[in-house]
Formats: structure tokens, sequence, C-alpha cells
């Protein structure tokens, strides 16, 4: 058996991390993706907050027709 590191940590897609500076727990790409997906649900979150019943009239007369 090997011995494994306390400093290393694995990230969901597999990459070992072994920068003890690393509090997430994600690898540079997992990091990146994962801050594009919170933006985006961030921007729609803003969209809806602001013109949430006229997007909502909208799509339910869509819907209709």
């Amino acid at each position: 058996m090997e011995k494994k590191n306390k400093s290393e940590k694995i990230c969901p897609c597999g990459r070992i991390i072994t920068n003890p500076n690393n509090k997430t727990g994600l690898c540079p790409k997992c990091q990146k993706t994962g801050i594009n997906i919170v933006t985006i649900l961030g921007i729609v979150g803003i969209i809806i907050k602001k013109h949430g019943s006229k997007v909502i009239k909208g799509v339910l007369t869509l819907l209709k027709t």
C-alpha cells in the first residue's frame, strides 16, 4: 500500500492536487467551470428577479398557442 500525503487532495475529475494552499479541493479546470456555472446562475437569478413576471407571462402565452 502506498502512503498518501495528507496535503494531497483528489479532484472529482480524478486529478491529484498537491498544492497545500488549495482550499477548494478542485483542480484549476474544475474551478473555472464552477465559477462559470455560478456566474451564469447569478445572472439568470438577477434577470428573473427584475423581469420574472413578464417572462412567465410570455412563456405561458407561447405555450397556449
